[in-house]
């Protein structure tokens, strides 16, 4: 019976989740297309110039040596949902790809994406326990990262945008070559090649 309970709580779990979140993030992404078309040569170059940097160290680290740059992964940290910062990680990789230990990385979190996710989850929970009795952490926490795949998924279109301006850059020219793939997705799972970089910067 125990079982059945529980099955009959997620379902239900689910379904409220499901419609209390439609509406909440059907007023966020109007909100964060907004923000973005008043804001976007900023939010373009911070991002921009934080690949720079990783290309410029990966430049001066192995220049003239064999170790040829051939990945650049964008990763949303699932510690990301943990600490509430919602941090990506971006690596570069030569050809061993994850058997590098110590990857040249940076982090990063796409604010005017991310930014207003606690007062989204501080409505969804009101909302929620309107018609769940006792809605308890654990089942925040799971809707919430689900939420935050929502927004990861939002980045993926951004930075398949975005990183297109990046192949214009003296250290792309000098550091990638035309083999290089620009990978985004969750770290050392299934991933999306954002080939526009690749198809530009093969000319």
């Amino acid at each position: 019976m125990m079982a059945e309970e529980n099955d009959q709580r997620e379902q239900l779990l689910k379904e409220v989740s499901a419609r209390v979140f439609a509406g909440i993030w059907e007023k966020r992404m109007a909100v964060i297309r907004q923000d973005y078309t008043a804001n976007q040569t900023e939010y373009d170059q911070e991002i921009i110039s934080i690949i720079e940097n990783l290309l410029l160290r990966w430049k001066q680290l192995y220049d003239g040596e064999t170790k040829d740059l051939k990945y650049i992964i964008i990763s949303p940290l699932s510690s990301g949902v943990i600490t509430k910062s919602y941090e990506f990680e971006i690596a570069l990789f030569d050809r061993n790809l994850y058997l590098e230990e110590n990857p040249l990385c940076a982090y990063w979190t796409p604010e005017f994406i991310f930014k207003d996710m606690e007062e989204d989850i501080s409505v969804y929970k009101q909302m929620a326990a309107k018609e769940m009795i006792r809605l308890r952490e654990d089942e925040v926490y799971e809707m919430r990262r689900r939420y935050a795949l929502c927004h990861a998924y939002v980045t993926m279109f951004y930075m398949d945008a975005v990183i297109r301006n990046v192949h214009t850059l003296p250290v792309w020219r000098e550091t990638a070559k035309e083999d290089v793939r620009v990978m985004y997705g969750t770290y050392m799972e299934k991933m999306v090649e954002l080939g526009t970089v690749r198809e530009e910067g093969g000319k």
